[in-house]
């Protein structure tokens, strides 16, 4: 089978009735830029485009060979280079009864935080339909951000250049169906259904499935409380190791100022043993408005999983960090960032094979949003 299409105003001949790839996406994002015109002609169109790209230059003052930063980060995780974090491309569509998301990412996010998925998965941030069942509740399905802690893999939507330990070693998203539904304006109840802790697919030995639950209050203007959990087996089915695992923040902003005190907690059962493995961490928030266009803001931070739950290695680490950022228009933003890992044992690599229980870096970053 023959055919022709025009792209970009020339005429391209196939035949076999298959598209190469890159003309394929040229003819997708051309039948959206088609549809979303009609659309505006007979009113307000339900599709839109958003991007994000966050570059960066870190520094780790312990020079690793491998020129990556220490395991539990996945974010600007290359030391001594500049690089891309997060390159996303987002479109959406949107309607009183039903809407969809597909957003295309790339950067270190993606490579290290998904680097265990299928390649093509890797690519994906959020894939979602959706559907309204009542008034106030909508049922997605799909690869979506997760509910759980107050910091997302967009840089920009955060208070510090880099993520805390609770966000890097929690799940950023999560693959499954989610019901949202808003009791009032002020609370907003979210259920998961999961394919697990952060997965995109399950692993074959793996058939469970795994739940969460999502609350959020906004009893007044600038304060938000947030409870979020999971409870799943993320080993085989023969083990059935089962986790529940709770986070809780308190976000209070007033007049320039702003604070945020975050805690996680789990528990998961122990092989060949009634006791529970447990880990927990805690993170304290402060943010301030200096002048119209500068912000600076502090963290301090624990982080301690003694039986390598969640980290591969048995860890308890203290963390440090200042940023200063200046934004010189509102879809972009300057950070410079000095962050410190403590830890009462040596895990922190240095050159030649040594260790430390230190562990310095200075990192600075661009972002713009379009």
């Amino acid at each position: 089978m023959n055919f022709t299409i025009r792209l970009s105003g020339q005429k391209v001949s196939f035949q076999g009735g298959h598209l190469p790839s890159k003309y394929l996406t040229l003819l997708l994002l051309g039948l959206l830029s088609v549809s979303s015109l009609q659309a505006q002609e007979e009113g307000v169109s339900p599709f839109s485009f958003q991007g994000y790209v966050e570059t960066y230059f870190s520094y780790d003052f312990n020079r690793p060979e491998h020129h990556e930063r220490p395991e539990f980060l996945y974010n600007f995780k290359r030391h001594n280079e500049f690089s891309v974090n997060l390159g996303l491309l987002q479109f959406r569509y949107d309607q009183e009864q039903v809407r969809a998301n597909l957003s295309m990412m790339t950067g270190n996010y993606a490579q290290y935080n998904l680097a265990d998925e299928p390649q093509w998965a890797q690519m994906v941030y959020e894939g979602s339909v959706g559907v309204r069942l009542l008034e106030e509740l909508w049922l997605d399905v799909g690869v979506m951000p997760s509910h759980i802690g107050f910091e997302s893999a967009i840089g920009m939507d955060c208070w510090h250049l880099g993520r805390s330990l609770l966000a890097e070693n929690s799940p950023y998203f999560l693959t499954g169906a989610r019901f949202t539904y808003s009791y009032h304006e002020k609370l907003d109840i979210i259920l998961w259904l999961t394919n697990g802790w952060q997965n995109v697919q399950r692993n074959r030995r793996n058939q469970s499935l795994g739940m969460g639950l999502g609350l959020n209050y906004r009893p007044m203007d600038g304060l938000e409380l947030n409870y979020a959990n999971y409870f799943g087996n993320e080993y085989p089915q023969t083990l059935r190791l089962n986790r529940f695992f709770n986070n809780f923040y308190v976000q209070y902003q007033w007049d320039g100022w702003g604070v945020t005190i975050g805690t996680d907690a789990g528990v998961e059962e122990k092989l060949f043993s009634n006791r529970l493995n447990i880990w927990y961490g805690t993170t304290l928030s402060l943010k301030k408005n200096i002048w119209e266009n500068f912000f600076i803001a502090a963290r301090g931070e624990y982080y301690s999983d003694p039986a390598g739950v969640i980290l591969d290695q048995g860890m308890r680490i203290s963390g440090l960090s200042l940023n200063v950022d200046f934004e010189p228009v509102n879809n972009a933003v300057i950070r410079l960032e000095g962050r410190r890992f403590m830890s009462p044992e040596p895990i922190f690599e240095r050159p030649a094979g040594y260790m430390s229980k230190g562990n310095t870096s200075i990192t600075t970053s661009l972002a713009v949003k379009f």
